[in-house]
């Protein structure tokens, strides 16, 4: 059974350019009991201003220990019962912040984590409980960066793929996990404070892979449609939906000017 759950924007933008209200929302998430994580997008009345990386809407992590949970909406249980494996893909924008970034647990009530994956000094960290040893990947810059994590009961795998695409690469790093869950129900979310997520999506059997950097229309491919998308926004005109940071900086809660020489070099063949 395929299960997805994504950031999803709650209120569309409306007719008349880039002041246009907009709402982002947290609804598919319950906050930890000891912190919170904010909804935002680019910069607009109402609407927090912190860099996205997919769409309109990006979370934020706010407090000392951070997290939330993938519950589904005000469930206390999230996902069928018996599930075999888990497939989980999101892009995270550390700036100065490290810690856990995703934890995930057999069950809602569960207490003791399958894996956790965390960053710091530069490297993505699985840590599973019990079992193989922790599995470390570099990664350059602060910039945003891909993880998906691959876990399978049976044996316990865990595989991990890092700025590289899980559906024709092989995996970055792999451990294992001793534990025997009977279900993969939830997925947590969380890091020091200010560390920014998105374009979370999880799965039960099928890779998710990478989205395409400069893709502005969010149709898979990068072409003119996407430079004129990428400079509406420069130019205040609209939002693109796609993901337009082309770099991948997560420099600016807008794109910028920079990511509109990043997909003309790219159509360009450059």
């Amino acid at each position: 059974m395929k299960k997805i759950t994504k950031m999803a924007l709650a209120a569309s933008l409306l007719v008349g350019g880039i002041a246009s209200t907009q709402a982002c929302s947290l609804g598919a998430w319950d906050d930890n009991a000891t912190s919170t994580s904010l909804a935002g997008g680019p910069a607009e009345a109402g609407v927090l201003n912190f860099a996205r990386y997919q769409g309109l809407c990006s979370m934020k992590t706010d407090g000392a220990s951070p997290a939330v949970k993938n519950n589904g909406v005000g469930g206390a249980t999230s996902g069928p019962a018996g599930e075999a494996s888990m497939i989980a893909r999101f892009y995270f924008l550390p700036g100065a912040a490290t810690g856990d970034i995703f934890t995930t647990y057999s069950d809602d009530l569960a207490t003791t984590a399958i894996y956790t994956v965390s960053y710091a000094g530069g490297n993505v960290t699985v840590t599973p409980n019990g079992g193989g040893a922790p599995a470390v990947v570099a990664v350059g810059g602060t910039n945003w960066h891909s993880v998906e994590v691959k876990w399978a009961n049976n044996g316990g795998a865990i595989d991990v793929w890092v700025d590289t695409d899980a559906i024709t690469a092989a995996a970055d790093a792999s451990t294992t996990s001793a534990a025997t869950a009977d279900t993969i129900q939830a997925g947590i979310l969380g890091g020091t404070a200010g560390m920014i997520f998105d374009a979370y999506e999880s799965r039960r059997t099928t890779s998710v892979g990478r989205l395409v950097p400069g893709d502005a229309t969010g149709n898979s491919v990068v072409d003119v449609f996407d430079l004129i998308g990428i400079k509406n926004e420069v130019l205040g005109n609209s939002f693109a939906s796609g993901t337009p940071d082309c770099n991948e900086s997560g420099t600016a809660a807008k794109v910028d000017v920079f990511d509109l020489i990043c997909v003309k070099n790219i159509i360009l063949g450059n």
